[in-house]
């Protein structure tokens, strides 16, 4: 099993656990979120009239193309995340700040394959012979920072809406050594390990823009 795993499963029962604890003596939500995280359940229970502790698990798979160094590649990032936040009411509002951290079990697929419009028609299904494949890993612990707006924070019992805006600090994306998928054995070739050298730098530079990453979800709740 993964390290990030065995991280995800022990943040999440830590802060099940610290939320069923305060439960005893503050209320309790349970909610269905959707967002940029992808869909998940949360809980929440109210510390004091201010400070509610919230935790919960997402899950999020999608893909998109772009075009590095005249090859087509396919990015699938695969997110798997739980949530530890604590959210502070400034006057015991409907608003709220909120602070905290998420443990990534997150990683983006690599499958790239050379432009076929720069190969001769003959030779045009060699394009995909050959594979570029690899992963990108991102840190396991990610702070995060955000506000948002909930209409359940009367303390009363019923149904409620919560809107949260934030950022995920998930640090530089690793790419992990690319490597050629062909039965010929080119990834044996010195020139085709120069040139993956300095594609992983390339794949690397495209996917920066994971490093902060935007959390944004809506969350229909229950407080018990």
């Amino acid at each position: 099993m993964k390290k990030s795993s065995i991280a995800l499963a022990a943040g999440c029962l830590l802060t099940l656990s610290t939320i069923t604890h305060a439960a005893e003596s503050g209320n309790i939500s349970i909610g269905l979120k959707g967002g940029t995280l992808g869909g998940g359940i949360e809980a929440g229970v109210d510390l004091s009239d201010a400070i509610v502790l919230r935790g919960g698990i997402n899950y999020f798979k999608y893909s998109f193309d772009s075009t590095i160094s005249n090859v087509d590649y396919n990015f699938e990032p695969n997110f798997l995340t739980g949530s530890m936040l604590l959210d502070w009411h400034p006057f015991s509002s409907s608003f709220r700040l909120t602070a905290g951290a998420y443990i990534n079990n997150n990683e983006v697929n690599v499958d790239g394959v050379f432009r076929k419009d720069l190969i001769p028609g003959d030779y045009n299904d060699l394009a995909d012979l050959a594979h570029i494949r690899g992963t990108v890993d991102l840190n396991t612990f990610a702070p995060y920072v955000g506000l948002g707006w909930s209409s359940s924070n009367s303390g009363e019992a019923g149904w409620g809406v919560s809107l949260d805006l934030g950022v995920m600090f998930q640090g530089t994306p690793d790419v992990s050594e690319l490597y050629i998928d062909d039965p010929r054995g080119l990834g044996n070739e010195p020139v085709v390990k120069d040139f993956l050298a300095a594609e992983q730098q390339s794949v690397q530079n495209e996917l920066d823009k994971f490093q902060y990453y935007p959390v944004a979800s809506i969350s229909l709740n229950y407080k018990f």
